[in-house]
């Protein structure tokens, strides 16, 4: 139990040196218009961290399938989603901003940063406008949230199943946050097809909110205080998204 916890708290301080480096990464890029502008170093250690991270993740997955079988069909299809988005395509093709795959609106506005391709811009509509909501009608909550979320998903089945469940409990937050959070980047997309001039100020607040949110709140406080599933419940703009879908489908039935 000893090396359990220490495990435990070791990976919780990688976490949080990770983000809080990420963090002096973005006061350093926010900084005087004279331009202050973080080090090298912290570019490679942030990226170091990240990278620890996955591997640490791909060995919970390997352990997770060996240990539950009956886990083994949604683990498997969780690691494809997120390592084929987050690491193997950026890489091939040399372009991270490819992991707006299935980081798609209303997750982030990621695709419509100018440096993305326009074939992910493309993809990454597709899924979240057409994809999401069709295989929401036709399985429900679970087909995305639950097999193909390379974040919420993908990272409550390993680095929250190290804490012990918290389930958060419905309350005003769950019920003020989330369609406040979705009307924001409903918001935010409209402004954005209809001004594309004010796409870098929208993207830069969408940034910035994604990192306290699903981030350094998810990661350093949520996951260890209240759960893997805590930014899915609090937050998570795409789940409020899915889970208003079947609503819909019953009264048009």
């Amino acid at each position: 139990m000893k090396v359990k916890q220490t495990a435990r708290f070791l990976l919780w301080f990688l976490f949080f040196v990770t983000f809080t480096t990420e963090c002096v990464k973005i006061l350093f890029e926010f900084g005087p218009s004279g331009g202050h502008k973080p080090p090298e170093s912290t570019y490679a250690f942030f990226w170091t961290c990240l990278l620890l991270i996955e591997l640490v993740m791909a060995g919970l997955i390997v352990y997770a399938v060996i240990r539950y079988p009956a886990r083994r069909a949604r683990l498997l299809c969780l690691a494809a989603a997120h390592f084929t988005v987050i690491l193997v395509l950026p890489m091939l093709l040399g372009d991270w901003s490819w992991t707006c795959l299935l980081y798609p609106w209303p997750h982030s506005l990621q695709c419509f940063d100018p440096a993305t391709p326009r074939a992910a811009l493309v993809i990454s509509l597709a899924v979240g406008l057409v994809a999401v909501p069709l295989m929401t009608y036709r399985w429900g909550i679970r087909a995305f949230c639950g097999y193909l979320c390379p974040h919420g998903a993908f990272f409550s089945e390993t680095y929250g199943r190290l804490f012990p469940g918290k389930p958060v409990r419905s309350g005003k937050a769950t019920r003020i946050i989330p369609p406040l959070y979705f009307a924001l980047m409903t918001a935010a997309l409209a402004f954005i097809l209809f001004r594309p001039d004010y796409t870098d100020p929208i993207r830069t607040a969408q940034k910035l909110s994604y990192f306290f949110t699903a981030e350094f709140f998810y990661f350093v406080i949520g996951i260890p205080l209240l759960g893997g599933r805590s930014y899915c419940m609090l937050v998570c703009p795409m789940g409020y998204f899915i889970k208003m879908l079947p609503k819909r489908k019953a009264h048009s039935s």
